[in-house]
C-alpha cells in the first residue's frame, strides 16, 4: 500500500490552531484499518494451529475483528490543538546607582504659580 504523501523528517511547527488535514487522518485510519486485518489472519493461522481452547478464542476474534475494524477505521481523530501561550514579558531589572540632583522644570509663561 502506497502512501499518498511523502513526509519529512522535519519537525512541523504549528501555529495556528487549525486541525491537521483530512489526508493525515485518512492515512492514519487506512493504517489503523490494514493493521487490524493483519491481526485478523493471524487470528485464522493461529486457530489452525493451536489446540482447542484456544481454537474457539481465535475463531471469535476472527469473525469480529472486521466489525471492531470498520468502526475504529471510521472514527475520525478529533485531535485538539492547543492555542500558543500568551507572551508574558520579563521583568525589568530597577537601575542601581547613586542619587544625583533633582532638577525642578521651569514652569512656562502663562503658569499661575507665584515664589
Amino acid at each position: 500500500m502506497q502512501r499518498r504523501h511523502e513526509r519529512d523528517a522535519e519537525t512541523v511547527i504549528s501555529v495556528t490552531s487549525a486541525q491537521p488535514g483530512r489526508s493525515e487522518d485518512l492515512d492514519s485510519r487506512i493504517v489503523r484499518y490494514a493493521w487490524m486485518m493483519s491481526l485478523r489472519i493471524v487470528c485464522f493461522v493461529l486457530a489452525v494451529l493451536t489446540p482447542s481452547p484456544w481454537r474457539w478464542m481465535f475463531i471469535v476474534g476472527a469473525v469480529f475483528l472486521p466489525s471492531v475494524a470498520v468502526v475504529l477505521a471510521n472514527a475520525h481523530k478529533t485531535r485538539k490543538l492547543s492555542a500558543g501561550e500568551a507572551f508574558v514579558a520579563p521583568d525589568r531589572p530597577q537601575l542601581q546607582g547613586p542619587a544625583g540632583p533633582v532638577v525642578s522644570g521651569d514652569p512656562g509663561p502663562g503658569s499661575d504659580t507665584k515664589k
